[in-house]
């Protein structure tokens, strides 16, 4: 099973290729509790954005939003990403489920 991994520099190498970023001590580097998502956060002359590196239904996903002062939505892209494009950036890792030790454990494929 493949699984996403990401840290503050390779998050903004891939979000930089999408859309112009502040210096990264300028970007707030987030992971979710339990799950493989992770998002950078920046304040622009807009306002404030937000980029979201997840996956659904094993396509992995960029989303890029930004929200004026009053927290209205002024712009907002998603990009499908390619996992090979992900793996060649080092973004993604093999994983082996407890489930799957098992079945190697008993032989069963």
């Amino acid at each position: 099973m493949l699984r996403l991994k990401a840290n503050k520099t390779s998050l903004y190498n891939l979000v930089a290729t999408y859309k112009p970023l502040p210096g990264m001590r300028r970007v707030d580097f987030q992971k979710a509790n339990g799950r493989p998502d992770y998002w950078l956060e920046w304040t622009t002359d807009d306002g404030h954005t937000k980029a979201f590196l997840s996956s659904s239904l094993g396509c992995p996903i960029l989303t890029i939003t930004t929200h004026d002062a009053a927290g209205g939505q002024l712009y907002h892209e998603a990009h499908r990403l390619s996992v090979e494009g992900l793996r060649e950036r080092g973004m993604v890792e093999e994983v082996t489920t407890a489930m799957e030790r098992r079945r190697q454990a008993h032989g069963r494929a």
